[in-house]
């Protein structure tokens, strides 16, 4: 048989399966998918591709848990959106070969209680009821603490933000969705990269390779991209790491900061970065700037990291690293006199602010003050004391020796977790995953300890997460 007709005995074999489909103009039933922009576009993908074959989807409300056992049984048509391997424990469960999405389970938890906060650093933990994965992975990390199981992710979140659980297992879209990725003092710690598959009961099974061939369709045509990018959802998977990468030359920037990064290259910072990144570079050039330079030359692309930023700063165009590595101090504005202060909170302060260059504390105020940027805090002190500014704002330890008896002060912010930022490209979210990998391993083996002490490990809210024989 000639190649051309084994391909058109292909086509009417699929032809003569979709056709008496689109005749039937059935309606299969599911559980109704929970709220959110990738639920949402999974359901319309699913929506479209089954209609091409003329059946129509309608949903029910029941527990994700509930939902496994009606579709296993065929009460329900099957499920959305699940895992690889959900056809081996409920065997009534088939399988569509279309990757329908990618998604990572991760734990949460806030920095501030349990530093990196792997699933050994945590007290306990709640996730969704019917997750069999999360629970497959409780047992395997053999997690000694209390576990809670939720009903559904409302209640998920009322548990985490109301302190009854310290740490939550989900899926990263729901952590997304839940805003936890915005909190700066929530550590999101990737556990298992997996990818979502649509399941139909096998009494529906000869549905699968029609409804496969649609999908697949969609997706070359560039449809299912589309979807996903009209409810705002993009996957971005970490990577692994089976080899350590290799770079042909790297560079990093920071502003000049005392004991941290020295102009010479020498300093805490510099240490860390020139112990993780060294390894994987033929060329590791470190650049000493004033922060506002440092800032600026990384937005514009003349270095590969910026070794100092918070997660909240608009002034820098990049991705932070997910795993911190230090903090810092409160931010404060400092005046000569209450009334000054006074102004400034109200709007009303006729005389600039002060502030180093490079940071965006004008977000603190109103609209219609004035600022002035210099290169130095001391500089703004200075200007302070001449009356040619009206207030100062600084880290609450970057102030000088005398400000505590000198000046009246306002904190405007508590102290945050400081972190290298990335360029946001595949080369930079790369360059954010090795970070991440390698400082965790120098975490967990103690051997931060001999770049930062005692103190600077406390300070930084990395203690928690060191092996017990560091902390004795």
């Amino acid at each position: 048989m000639t190649m051309f007709l084994r391909m058109l005995c292909a086509l009417l074999i699929v032809a003569s399966t979709v056709a008496p489909l689109r005749a039937e103009q059935t309606t299969l039933t599911f559980r109704a998918p929970d709220e959110g922009p990738v639920t949402a576009a999974v359901q319309q993908i699913l929506e479209e591709a089954y209609a091409e074959l003329g059946i129509t989807l309608r949903y029910v409300e029941m527990p994700r848990n509930r939902s496994l056992v009606e579709a296993n049984a065929g009460r329900i048509a099957g499920e959305l959106g699940r895992l690889p391997d959900l056809d081996k424990q409920f065997q009534n469960l088939t399988q569509v070969p279309f990757p329908l999405f990618a998604f990572e389970i991760v734990l949460v938890a806030d920095r501030r209680d349990c530093g990196l906060c792997a699933i050994d650093d945590i007290e306990n933990l709640a996730f969704i009821s019917g997750m069999q994965t999360v629970i497959g992975l409780i047992k395997e990390h053999q997690f000694k603490g209390p576990t809670v199981q939720a009903l559904d992710i409302q209640q998920l979140n009322l548990m985490f933000t109301n302190n009854r659980v310290k740490a939550v297992m989900l899926n990263d879209f729901e952590a997304r969705q839940l805003g936890y990725y915005d909190n700066p003092h929530l550590i999101v710690t990737p556990m298992l990269s997996l990818i979502g598959y649509h399941f139909l009961h096998e009494k529906h099974a000869h549905l699968v390779p029609a409804l496969n061939q649609v999908l697949e369709d969609m997706h070359a045509s560039g449809r299912v991209v589309t979807v996903y990018r009209e409810h705002g959802v993009s996957f971005e998977r970490r990577t692994e790491f089976p080899e350590p990468p290799l770079y042909p030359a790297l560079s990093a920037t920071a502003g000049l900061m005392e004991e941290r990064a020295h102009i010479d290259g020498t300093g805490r910072y510099w240490q860390l970065i020139q112990e993780i990144f060294a390894s994987v570079t033929q060329e590791l050039q470190l650049h000493t700037n004033s922060y506002q330079r440092a800032v600026l030359g990384f937005n514009e692309n003349r270095f590969d990291m910026l070794v100092g930023g918070t997660r909240t700063q608009e002034s820098i165009d990049g991705v932070a690293s997910y795993t911190h590595f230090d903090y810092d101090s409160p931010v404060s504005a400092f005046a000569l006199q209450q009334a000054d202060l006074d102004a400034m909170l109200d709007g009303t302060l006729k005389r600039p602010i002060c502030f180093v260059a490079g940071y965006d504390y004008h977000n603190f105020f109103r609209e219609g003050l004035n600022y002035y940027l210099a290169n130095s805090i001391l500089d703004c002190f200075a200007m302070l004391d001449m009356h040619r500014v009206g207030a100062v704002v600084t880290f609450d330890d970057n102030a000088p020796d005398w400000a505590g008896n000198d000046y009246v002060k306002h904190q405007l912010r508590e102290a945050l977790p400081i972190h290298v930022m990335f360029h946001n490209t595949p080369r930079g979210r790369e360059l954010r995953d090795w970070f991440d990998k390698r400082l965790r391993e120098l975490v967990e083996s103690g051997e931060i300890t001999t770049i930062m002490n005692k103190t600077q490990l406390q300070h930084a809210r990395l203690d928690a997460s060191l092996p017990e024989s560091s902390t004795r």
